[in-house]
């Protein structure tokens, strides 16, 4: 009787440990998911290679930026170090794809004002654009303006780099009238998207590539759970849709839950690369 009781006692023990070493992970967890989690912006850089691109546009390099969420898990000091990462990259092209103020968040103009000087100090030789996410109202684009971008939404921009043959940049809401103006379309073509499930109307276009925000590719990023918490039929970073290379951004604030765990705040950097 004496055994089996320190048996029992012994298994009593074993069990209250890993009770409190899986309690303790879990704390740890949920504080690196509120702070550290948050913090910090990593660049993740795709080559993306096609014989379309002409020889002036090789190593060509497109940022993009999304979903900053100004308010969340953002202030004016993230947004000067996210100013300083961009242009340590030193490209050619930047793209923002939505979201630039988080919906509960009261601006104040001093705020709005410093928005402006530290975004209009990305430098990007062929151009600054931006398409508007569902929570960029009229506040939004007139920061954006200010700050030297172009607005995508309904327009297309044709961007040269010494070189006869442009790529063409547009926004969706531009892409069925510029495609039946009847005016040259060029080879390589790009696509800038808040929504990724929106490539669904563009399946047919063969753009070369597309890039989306607006999920933040799972704030959460667990495999299963990440699935479960995106709300798009798009839940990888990169995925192929017919012949378009379509791009999930993660963002860099944070949208609803304050949190981020295994998913930092990461921008962008895509490197064109001519192929025979």
């Amino acid at each position: 009787m004496v055994k089996e009781e320190k048996k029992e006692e012994k298994k009593k023990r074993i069990k209250l440990r890993w009770q409190i070493k899986l309690l303790i992970i879990i704390i740890l967890i949920i504080t690196y998911s509120f702070t550290l989690a948050t913090k910090g912006i990593f660049i993740k850089e795709f080559k993306v290679e096609s014989s379309k691109i002409d020889d002036s546009m090789h190593g060509l390099k497109i940022l993009q930026f999304s979903d900053l969420h100004y308010g969340s898990t953002v202030n004016i000091k993230t947004v000067s170090s996210l100013t300083k990462k961009i242009n340590q990259t030193k490209p050619d092209v930047v793209i923002f794809t939505g979201d630039l103020i988080d919906e509960n968040y009261k601006l104040e103009e001093k705020e709005k004002q410093k928005i402006i000087k530290e975004l209009g100090n990305i430098n990007a030789e062929l151009g600054k654009y931006y398409v508007t996410g569902e929570e960029d109202f009229e506040e939004a684009v007139s920061i954006l303006n200010l700050s030297g971008f172009e607005n995508l939404n309904n327009n297309a921009q044709l961007i040269y780099n010494d070189s006869w043959q442009p790529i063409l940049l547009i926004g969706k809401n531009a892409v069925k009238s510029f495609f039946e103006s009847g005016q040259a379309i060029p080879p390589f073509k790009v696509l800038a998207l808040h929504d990724p499930d929106d490539i669904n109307e563009f399946k047919d276009y063969d753009f070369d590539l597309a890039m989306s925000g607006h999920t933040h590719n799972g704030q959460i990023n667990i495999p299963k759970i990440k699935d479960l918490l995106i709300d798009s039929e798009y839940k990888n970073n990169y995925q192929k849709v017919n012949k378009t290379k379509l791009f999930v951004n993660p963002g860099i604030g944070t949208s609803k839950i304050k949190i981020r765990l295994f998913n930092h705040p990461t921008i962008y950097l895509y490197r064109l690369n001519k192929t025979a």
